[in-house]
């Protein structure tokens, strides 16, 4: 499956991702994203009503209740757009390494220079949302405030997944040095088990042709396990890099969901759904 080409519009607002019950093979919901930075907020719907999100089980479904987005998609829905872009995901993926499903729960661009350059979707292990309780409890937290909800989920033993899909071709020495300047936000001076992480990363895109519509799947199964797939389309079939030091891990997803994201569509999308599943 490949990137639809990019629409060139002007900067949107965060969008919100919608997971709706086991879809029809195909079908498709448009993210919707709020006005973009000046328009009155009045002028754009809250984010309403419910959806569930399918989970395979042995037994039946089970389910993740997350709402969608005012004049979002119906059930039966099986991928979610980021408007921006035109990009498609999967509302659930299978990723190597790890043998749950993972649920979208946000989506968001990044732009360089006023060019889109990728989509990119963060995945959460669909478990978890069995119940807004057990979700609480797997982050900690008890109230929603968006500073603290993202670190919470960082420090939780949760897993989670960023798929990244390119809008237009890139060498691996400019995807890497883009992650490397991710990482130097939060890791000045590298240690010794940092820079072999570092090395890893240099490895494992330097030399590679990355199309456009190739997928980049960064999975954080534990704090010092991070799996890297790379796919020339959605369908990852195996992991071709882990990234084993704590830090790294954490400071390449802080730089996707922190308090100063690369994407600030992605963390502002991600936020609606889950401040809407934690005050549910």
């Amino acid at each position: 499956m490949s990137a639809v080409p990019v629409v060139s519009s002007a900067l949107a607002g965060p969008a919100v991702a919608v997971a709706v019950a086991r879809p029809a093979s195909g079908s498709v919901t448009r993210l919707r994203a709020p006005a973009p930075h000046g328009v009155p907020a009045g002028s754009v719907p809250l984010a309403s009503g419910l959806a569930n999100c399918y989970r395979r089980s042995a037994a039946a479904a089970r389910r993740l209740p997350i709402p969608s987005a005012a004049g979002g998609g119906t059930v039966g829905d099986a991928f979610v757009i980021e408007d921006t872009t035109n990009v498609k995901f999967p509302r659930e993926i299978a990723v190597p390494g790890y043998t749950e499903p993972l649920v979208i729960l946000g989506t968001g661009y990044r732009e360089k220079f006023f060019l889109k350059i990728y989509a990119a979707a963060f995945y959460v292990d669909c478990s978890i949302g069995v119940d807004t309780m057990r979700w609480r409890e797997k982050v900690g937290i008890e109230t929603f405030d968006a500073s603290s909800v993202f670190d919470s989920i960082f420090k939780a033993p949760v897993v989670k997944s960023l798929s990244i899909i390119l809008v237009r071709d890139v060498d691996g020495k400019t995807f890497v040095k883009a992650l490397d300047d991710i990482i130097a936000r939060q890791i000045k001076k590298p240690s010794a088990e940092e820079e072999q992480s570092l090395s890893t990363f240099q490895k494992t895109f330097l030399g590679r042709s990355l199309k456009q519509g190739t997928t980049v799947y960064l999975t954080w199964l534990e704090p010092s396990k991070l799996l890297i797939s790379i796919a020339g389309n959605q369908d990852p079939c195996q992991v071709d890099a882990e990234i084993t030091s704590a830090t790294v891990n954490y400071a390449l997803y802080d730089g996707f969901l922190g308090s100063s994201p690369v994407s600030p569509t992605l963390r502002s999308s991600t936020a609606l759904l889950l401040e809407a599943i934690l005050t549910k």
